[in-house]
């Protein structure tokens, strides 16, 4: 975000630092609202840093479904790993009832 901020800078369109005044600030405190931005894509978190060019529209594009396909495999891995261990148990429960029945007998 803040090298497709600096590249569009540098060849005269808006971008995110000219719009939120940015230009004359550190470059720490520029990166590390990259980095918020970067993370509040990932997150319910809002931020007003916008895209506002095609280039950074399109990087805020690839984030989010970068972002909605890694949330999405991530809760599959953890549904699968939910339904295995019920499997396990409930295993493990048919054999207990099947131990008992035949110390019934």
């Amino acid at each position: 975000w803040y090298l497709v901020g600096n590249i569009t800078k540098n060849e005269g369109h808006s971008n995110w630092i000219q719009e939120h005044h940015l230009e004359h600030v550190s470059f720490g405190y520029k990166y590390f609202t990259a980095l918020h931005w970067s993370l509040t894509q990932f997150t319910p978190a809002s931020m007003s840093v916008q895209p506002q060019n095609i280039y950074e529209r399109v990087l805020a594009i690839f984030c989010l479904v970068f972002g909605l396909v890694l949330f999405s495999s991530f809760i599959s891995s953890i549904t699968a790993s939910m339904t295995q261990l019920r499997n396990m148990s409930e295993d493990k429960s048919k054999q207990f009832w099947l131990l008992r029945r035949y110390l019934r007998q």
